[in-house]
């Protein structure tokens, strides 16, 4: 079952309920990125399908174990140019998820800044696959094919504060790629801090905000995204880290900042 498939049966069978799968767990927690694919697409139904989403803000709040789901959407405002979208996501009655999304729809500005343009990195087919280990492994990273171009892989006491590589999904529909599929191909990068450790350790995101670039209309989530991200602070347990995708033309889709609590 490809990525588009699996997140219509996670959410299609009830408005306010999602079920969340097995085998996308990172250690006790659901795969964060899945669960804000999910989230949007409760999100996507109340807004007006001109309006283009523009931002997303995450908080993770619990842990959340495969099942059901509770998902409340409240649109807390929807103006002229702009809506405000709120989901929260409960298990258990107890807060897990809350998502702040931002739609807004194109407007004439007098100010244009381009976003940088994709780093080189060795062509994907030249770097050695990312392999997927049962029990070692978080599950989720087994529905993705990573190529590691910058940095060290996790708990290798890399030393600079870089990470990034090429990735694509493992099983991809023939359909452009959308928002939810996105943010899982962002998000299944390990956070970029863990390079730089040299023992297994824990860590979880606290929050993360996304900003919407691009959603290009040619390119699949089976095609290969680059993903680069740069580590600005850490210490006392956090870390905080900005990372970018781009799409198979070098053209920047998604903007990311991550505060993400390190266990170690």
């Amino acid at each position: 079952m490809n990525l588009a498939d699996l997140l219509h049966a996670a959410c299609a069978s009830s408005p306010t309920q999602v079920q969340i799968p097995e085998h996308w767990g990172q250690g006790r927690a659901t795969f964060g990125g899945l669960l804000a694919a999910c989230l949007f697409e409760k999100i996507r139904p109340r807004v007006a399908a001109e309006r283009a989403l523009r931002s997303l803000m995450v908080s993770f709040i619990a842990p959340v174990a495969a099942g059901a789901l509770d998902v409340q959407v409240r649109v807390l405002r929807e103006g002229k140019a702009a809506t405000q979208v709120q989901a929260t996501a409960y298990q258990d009655d107890q807060p897990c998820v809350v998502m702040l999304a931002s739609f807004g729809g194109d407007r004439s500005s007098s100010v244009t800044v381009e976003a940088l343009t994709a780093p080189h990195f060795e062509a994907p087919e030249t770097v050695t696959p990312f392999p997927f280990i049962p029990g070692l492994t978080p599950d989720f990273t087994q529905y993705f094919d990573y190529r590691y171009a910058v940095g060290k892989m996790p708990f290798m006491g890399g030393r600079e504060p870089h990470l990034g590589g090429w990735i694509r999904l493992r099983e991809a529909g023939p359909q452009a790629a959308g928002v939810a599929e996105l943010l899982c191909l962002l998000d299944a990068w390990p956070p970029a801090v863990f390079s730089l450790l040299k023992a297994p350790a824990s860590g979880s995101s606290l929050t993360w905000s996304i900003g919407f670039v691009e959603q290009p209309a040619d390119c699949s989530g089976g095609d290969w995204w680059q993903y680069l991200a740069d580590i600005r602070q850490a210490a006392n347990g956090y870390s905080h880290i900005d990372a970018t995708l781009w799409d198979r033309h070098g053209r920047t889709a998604l903007l990311s900042r991550q505060t993400v609590s390190v266990f170690a």
